[in-house]
């Protein structure tokens, strides 16, 4: 069966067109956009709109096959997004979203966002969904939890059966180890590596992340988080986020997903095809009444 047709749009907007983004639409004879809960991805770090290897960008274009709508934008100072010198981060991007909702609505309405993030991406995402009503799903990319009282003791077994499985299989690692090896004799000036510093996010506390996971279950929306080997310093096992967060009815409208066999940004296929399948299994299911 031939791909379904889908249309990217460029929009510059903002106050002096000062903004960037890419909108992302499905065929509108299969469904009409007005209708949809519109997917939003946030830039991270030092990367823009495309995200890590293209990521974004598939992500986008699958949606798109099944019928949903997305925006991937270049925050203030990312890409072609000009910096917003005279605020400051958190500020600027308060500024960007409330620019965002703007442009979304000219051109398609009022509609429902879920924003999608990965690392800074993730938070800000889970900050602006406290205060912004239309906001009812997120997809948060390696979000950063607190440990649990289990924490250190899984730790030590993962540890164990991390090592015990590296040497029975080793030649899996190899590209791993190479990295690794090459990172300690020369130091990256890749915008991805230096993204994958968890000292340089502007983390959002915990009652803070409570307060999102509450607003969107009342909202009546849904949360896909997904944990990667970066996370492994303070998550390893799925549920731990429910747990620390403690949320009524958590487990009804969340989803939390652990892959400590996948990198922080996806370098690698097979494993970026795995999380856009995750994502687009995860988005019909949430719209699914809308889709029929």
């Amino acid at each position: 069966m031939p791909d379904r047709a889908l249309t990217e749009v460029p929009l510059q907007f903002g106050e002096g067109g000062r903004s960037f983004g890419i909108l992302t639409l499905p065929d509108t004879k299969l469904r009409d956009p007005l209708e949809s809960r519109v997917f939003v991805f946030l830039s991270a770090g030092f990367l823009h709109r495309v995200g890590p290897h293209g990521l974004h960008v598939l992500i986008a274009r699958e949606l798109a096959q099944k019928g949903l709508t997305s925006l991937r934008v270049d925050l203030a100072g990312n890409g072609d997004s000009l910096p917003r010198n005279e605020l400051e981060y958190q500020q600027s991007v308060t500024a960007d979203f409330k620019e965002i909702l703007s442009v979304l609505e000219s051109q398609l309405g009022d509609v429902s966002i879920v924003l999608a993030g990965l690392c800074s991406g993730a938070d800000n995402a889970i900050r602006l969904a406290v205060n912004h009503s239309r906001v009812v799903g997120m997809v948060l990319l390696d979000p950063v939890c607190d440990k649990d009282s289990g924490f250190t003791a899984r730790a030590l077994g993962f540890k164990a059966r991390a090592f015990a499985g590296k040497c029975t299989a080793l030649f899996r690692y190899m590209p791993w180890l190479n990295r690794r090896i090459k990172s300690l004799i020369t130091p990256s000036s890749d915008a991805e590596e230096t993204m994958d510093n968890l000292s340089l996010r502007d983390i959002p506390p915990r009652e803070q992340m409570r307060a999102a996971f509450e607003s969107i279950r009342d909202r009546d929306g849904r949360v896909l988080s997904v944990f990667t080997e970066y996370a492994l310093r303070y998550f390893n096992q799925s549920g731990q986020l429910g747990r620390v967060l403690d949320v009524d009815r958590y487990e009804q409208y969340c989803t939390e997903i652990f892959w400590p066999h996948a990198e922080h940004n996806y370098p690698f296929e097979s494993h970026r095809r795995e999380l856009i399948e995750a994502i687009t299994t995860w988005a019909t299911g949430q719209t699914q009444e809308s889709l029929a």
